[in-house]
């Protein structure tokens, strides 16, 4: 084929076109003799369409360079990157970040304001100082509801509740300034802001009260509703929970079918939990003056067992929008106990109890922790894992489908308290119990992949009591110590690392 230059595609089979015919041969091959003649011969032509440049022109002059990069390029470059930049770790949409290195990225996080919330007269004649109980972020992310106290108490307690609400002040230069306090007669355990409504605040003490409180009313301390006398057995209230839409419906329906009343444009839902091992749900309306019990759980009472002391609990995240082959029950709530027992309970699934009009939840025991439970929170992402935390630092991860946990983390750092990061299916921030020689009271925890995210500007000695989340744009931690300071941190959450397969169960 030596005479077929300049042609290197397939071979093809055609009618040789030669004067004399040559004789056929079975050896496979085409012709034993080609020669070109005629129309039928192969040719090349090259043609130029749209060449406007010649070479004489591809020659880069100094005037040519002078004009690269045009100028003002770099100018504007250095104005607009960095703002893209920041816009861009204030975006809440998670990342899938990949690299072949092993070498994550040191994220810094950034203190926005410190802020000291501790009461002088509190100390007076006490051993012990009163430290941050509670801290709660308003709807809209410019208010922070700090409660402080005293945590311990020999019998009951006998010291005065305080709470102090700091808003964002423009005049101030953006930053949090004391605008109200609230008093009570006892040390209040937890705040908690609605979630959509910004001036709705609730808050429960030490002798089993609960309050709800409209702050956008100038006499609100005329229009706080409290729970009836005796609920949660006059012990200490644990936790509470405002009901997101979907959920509140359910309890709403419930009590519109037990009273036979009809429901407010503006009622809400509310759950509260007790260290007597109740969980009560309270229709709740402060325009209109409604504080109801809907229904009242009582954990294991059907079993006729010692009630559990209930440290925390968590509702499962309803999905309207996840597909029919993976919707879960919204009714699925899971609850963490003094002796370190994880109860799953399902709130339209339960035994009645003798001789009481309280409900048994429990459906299954889970394979727990050996002591307290510090935390439960579902994650946002997966709605039906969650995660929980003990004071021997032990970090769980459940799924509601198995009685196992999924992961089991041993820390090597005291753990106080725990918080999802909203947009990050895997990660947790972790409260830290105070050490002079350890700098940092955060620490920000990949659970998926079993590994601490580098993240540097967490400075504080201090134990941390109360941990809470905001995200909307931006990320901002709260954190209350022991020695009653909040410190606000920014966290640039979009560069921790996550990939797609994280906590796929």
């Amino acid at each position: 084929m030596s005479n077929l230059s300049g042609y290197d595609s397939e071979a093809t089979g055609f009618d040789s076109i030669t004067r004399t015919k040559t004789s056929e041969s079975d050896s496979g091959t085409q012709t034993s003799e080609f020669r070109e003649v005629g129309s039928s011969s192969q040719t090349n032509i090259s043609v130029d369409i749209g060449c406007n440049v010649t070479p004489d022109e591809l020659t880069a002059t100094d005037y040519t360079l002078k004009e690269y990069p045009p100028p003002g390029l770099n100018e504007f470059l250095r104005r607009v990157v960095p703002a893209m930049i920041e816009q861009l770790d204030q975006n809440d949409i998670p990342v899938d970040n990949s690299s072949d290195s092993d070498d994550e990225e040191i994220i810094s996080a950034k203190l926005v304001q410190e802020i000291n919330v501790k009461i002088e007269q509190f100390c007076s004649g006490d051993h012990e100082s009163p430290c941050v109980l509670s801290v709660s972020w308003s709807s809209a992310g410019n208010s922070l509801a700090v409660s402080i106290g005293y945590s311990h108490h020999e019998n009951w307690c006998e010291h005065e509740g305080q709470i102090r609400i700091f808003t964002i002040k423009r005049s101030a230069g953006d930053k949090f300034v004391q605008t109200l306090d609230i008093t009570e007669k006892n040390c209040v355990t937890v705040v908690k802001y609605h979630p959509s409504v910004t001036a709705l605040l609730a808050y429960a003490t030490s002798s089993g009260e609960v309050v709800i409180c409209n702050l956008q009313n100038a006499d609100f301390h005329g229009s706080q509703l409290t729970s009836p006398s005796g609920c949660h057995g006059s012990k200490r209230v644990s936790a509470l929970l405002w009901a997101d839409p979907t959920l509140a419906n359910v309890f709403l329906t419930m009590q519109i079918k037990n009273s036979g009343k009809r429901r407010g444009a503006s009622d809400q839902i509310l759950f509260s939990s007790g260290s007597d091992g109740t969980i009560n749900v309270w229709q709740v309306n402060s325009t209109t003056k409604i504080f109801e019990n809907v229904v009242s759980y009582f954990l294991n009472g059907s079993r006729n067992m010692i009630a559990p002391d209930i440290t925390c609990f968590d509702f499962i995240k309803t999905c309207p929008l996840r597909p029919s082959e993976e919707k879960l029950p919204d009714d699925v709530f899971v609850a963490g106990t003094k002796s370190g027992a994880l109860y799953l309970c399902r709130s339209n699934s339960c035994r009645q109890i003798a001789d009481s009009s309280m409900l048994d939840p429990v459906y299954e025991v889970l394979d727990g922790h050996a002591t307290c439970v510090l935390e439960v929170a579902f994650s946002f992402q997966r709605p039906a894992v969650f995660a929980s935390v003990s004071i021997d630092s032990e970090l769980k991860v459940y799924d509601v489908n198995q009685s196992a946990p999924i992961k089991v983390l041993c820390l090597d750092v005291p753990i106080s308290c725990m918080c999802w990061l909203p947009n990050n299916p895997s990660v947790v921030v972790l409260g830290l119990n105070g050490d002079p020689h350890r700098k940092h009271s955060l620490t920000v925890y990949n659970v998926s992949c079993g590994r601490a995210v580098p993240v540097d500007g967490f400075v504080g000695e201090s134990t941390v009591t109360s941990l809470i989340v905001h995200q909307s744009g931006s990320c901002r931690i709260a954190a209350g110590d022991a020695k009653g300071t909040v410190r606000v941190w920014e966290l640039p959450s979009r560069r921790i690392r996550v990939s797609s397969e994280a906590l796929e169960v």
